[in-house]
């Protein structure tokens, strides 16, 4: 049987960024791609200039065409970072017959032998927030998160990676930001009232687009449907809810628009890869833990 990739991803706060944090924890081999959702960053390497990382940037690094030296937060915010980290190998071998689609930048990065540049910054999108909080949630089922961590890393690598392959022409950079926007604004509209969701044809007339139109420019831009990305907002919004103390299963299910309890425990296993009454007892385990070692 092959060998899984070794995929991992880390959340690293403020602690993670003193005298070298997760740093000293990677050689070289592998492709780290470190998601900023909050926070002001800054990497340095021998011999160059310091390189500042800002929030709402998609940074990646080759850790074999340069591996920083020091790491810091500036400023007073506390950082929030996910962090991916991909085997260098796999990365050359999912991309070498591919390196002529890829856009300059990447090719040099994942592929190239040297590089005067070992970091490059994207702007991250509003569904790659989504994304991360789902991914980095410390919640998940142990054993669930090993079976779904990989596919899910594996399908953002390639998601943002091929992007850039449009971005040369005008008019497809022009058509990928309308489909991010309408991702955007959709987003906005369900969290309103995730219990009493619009139908598709009231969020296409907000919009402004036809219906079908919109479902498969979603999906595109999205990498799932408008009924999966409502599912995962529900999810996350009753999880948020039990884990601050604020409802049991049960409130948190009906205040997210799930009148059955048996419909609201599938969607939640879906996303979580685990029953809610396993991951709150996962969570209280970690709870209990954190105050011992307090």
């Amino acid at each position: 049987m092959m060998q899984a990739p070794d995929f991992q991803s880390r959340w690293l706060g403020r602690d993670s960024w003193g005298a070298g944090g997760w740093l000293m924890d990677f050689k070289e081999g592998r492709i780290l791609g470190l998601l900023v959702l909050e926070g002001e960053l800054q990497l340095g390497w021998p011999d160059r200039l310091a390189q500042e990382m800002r929030p709402g940037q998609l940074v990646w690094l080759n850790l074999d065409s340069g591996r920083p030296d020091r790491c810091g937060v500036i400023g007073p915010v506390n950082p929030e970072v996910l962090l991916l980290s991909y085997p260098a190998p796999w990365v050359v071998s999912m991309l070498a017959s591919l390196r002529d689609q890829l856009s300059p930048e990447l090719r040099t990065l994942f592929l190239g032998q040297e590089t005067a540049t070992p970091m490059l910054c994207r702007v991250l999108e509003p569904e790659d927030r989504l994304w991360a909080r789902s991914l980095m949630a410390s919640t998940l089922c142990s054993e669930a998160r090993r079976l779904l961590e990989g596919s899910r890393m594996s399908e953002f690598f390639f998601r943002k990676v091929f992007a850039e392959t449009l971005l040369g022409d005008p008019v497809c950079r022009r058509t990928r930001r309308l489909a991010l926007d309408r991702v955007a604004k959709v987003r906005e509209v369900l969290l309103q009232d995730l219990e009493n969701p619009p139908s598709l044809e009231e969020l296409a007339r907000l919009c402004g687009c036809h219906p079908h139109y919109l479902s498969r420019t979603f999906s595109e831009a999205a990498g799932m449907t408008i009924s999966l990305f409502l599912r995962r907002l529900r999810i996350e919004k009753a999880a948020e809810r039990i884990s601050i103390g604020r409802m049991n299963v049960s409130e948190a299910a009906l205040e997210v628009g799930y009148r059955s309890l048996s419909h609201f425990s599938q969607a939640f296993r879906a996303e979580k890869g685990c029953s809610p009454s396993a991951w709150m007892r996962e969570l209280s385990a970690g709870a209990r833990n954190s105050d011992s070692t307090a």
